[in-house]
């Protein structure tokens, strides 16, 4: 039994890589390889946007097409097979996991199809203006993408949900009447302080730019975009996390939000590991049916069962020692109801 466990997580974890991240790059290397042996046939500039009406209204050099169908073939993809993967290493397994798999592979199928359809209708053309309408090519793609997807979905096998083991929670011994308290900070990863910064930096210059170009509506809206921006990275990205008497609390550097489990409504605590992106589905305040997190960074969590059947889990360095104490305290307050 425990050989056909270890096999099936074995192939859900090489299903994953293929689906998510082999196909993929196949895909998208092909698409490019057909773009670069067409551009010598190639109008330049080649039509590289649409409008409403189906029609060509923007245009840039040959060279943007296959820089494109790199990006959106293999940015998102990349992105996601980086970040679910370790989660299966460690055990996690669900549904969330085949379906980003399989959304991975979407992904990729829409951009080859969409990028080198678009791109090869205009092979032969005098000028990028001539180039047909856009419609076929954007249904027969979506179209592919969902068909890739339904079959990245079986490709992998079925698993049924589950997290990664318990970590080891650090014993504590509470004598009756002993108060003690645990305290931690959690923090963003540093990638993930880059990226925010760096959209925050480029919708910043972009707002700029459009002030300065005779665009004040749109320089209005990415401004508002800015704000919001910043606001989220000040509330989100550092937590103060406490547990003691009262439970666990879970506070933002700057005040809000805050968020705080009573003792009295924790059924039992303990450590454990979380995948962001498999388990929430991205990083920050997260809330999924029946659980609530606070998810800055994979890694060690502390995670709370309470009354309601619902869980809440905080990301948090040395989790093993504060679900412990936690955990202590729930047993001790319920010996003291007797």
């Amino acid at each position: 039994m425990t050989a056909d466990r270890s096999a099936a997580g074995d192939r859900a974890v090489s299903r994953f890589v293929l689906v998510a991240l082999v196909l993929p790059v196949i895909l998208t290397l092909a698409s490019v390889i057909v773009q670069l042996v067409l551009i010598p046939h190639m109008p330049d500039p080649i039509a590289i946007h649409w409008g409403a009406g189906g029609h060509p209204n923007g245009f840039g050099p040959v060279w943007v097409s296959p820089v494109l169908t790199i990006l959106f073939g293999l940015l998102l993809p990349v992105l996601i097979a980086v970040t679910v993967h370790p989660g299966l290493r460690r055990g996690h397994r669900g549904a969330a996991f085949r379906f980003l798999g399989a959304l991975a592979l979407a992904l990729a199928v829409l951009a080859a199809v969409l990028m080198t359809w678009t791109f090869a209708m205009q092979a032969g053309l005098d000028a990028a203006v001539q180039a047909p309408p856009v419609t076929v090519p954007l249904l027969v793609s979506f179209a592919a993408a969902a068909v890739a997807g339904v079959i990245g979905w079986f490709v992998q096998p079925h698993q049924e949900q589950s997290g990664a083991p318990t970590l080891p929670s650090t014993p504590v011994s509470l004598a009756r009447g002993e108060r003690a308290v645990w305290m931690q900070t959690t923090t963003a990863s540093r990638p993930a302080v880059i990226a925010i910064t760096a959209v925050m930096v480029a919708v910043a210059a972009l707002t700029i730019w459009l002030a300065f170009t005779a665009e004040p509506a749109a320089a209005w809206i990415t401004g508002v975009v800015t704000l919001v921006l910043i606001a989220a990275a000040a509330t989100t990205l550092v937590f103060h996390l406490r547990v003691d008497g009262t439970g666990l609390t879970v506070i933002s550097a700057i005040g809000i939000p805050r968020f705080h489990v009573p003792l009295g409504e924790v059924v039992s605590a303990r450590a454990t590991t979380v995948t962001p992106m498999a388990d929430f589905g991205g990083w920050g305040i997260r809330y999924l049916p029946g659980r609530f997190g606070v998810v800055l960074r994979t890694g060690p969590a502390i995670e709370v069962s309470r009354r309601s059947g619902r869980i809440f889990v905080v990301t948090a360095p040395d989790a093993e020692t504060g679900a412990g104490l936690l955990q202590a305290l729930v047993e001790r307050a319920a010996v003291a109801r007797g």
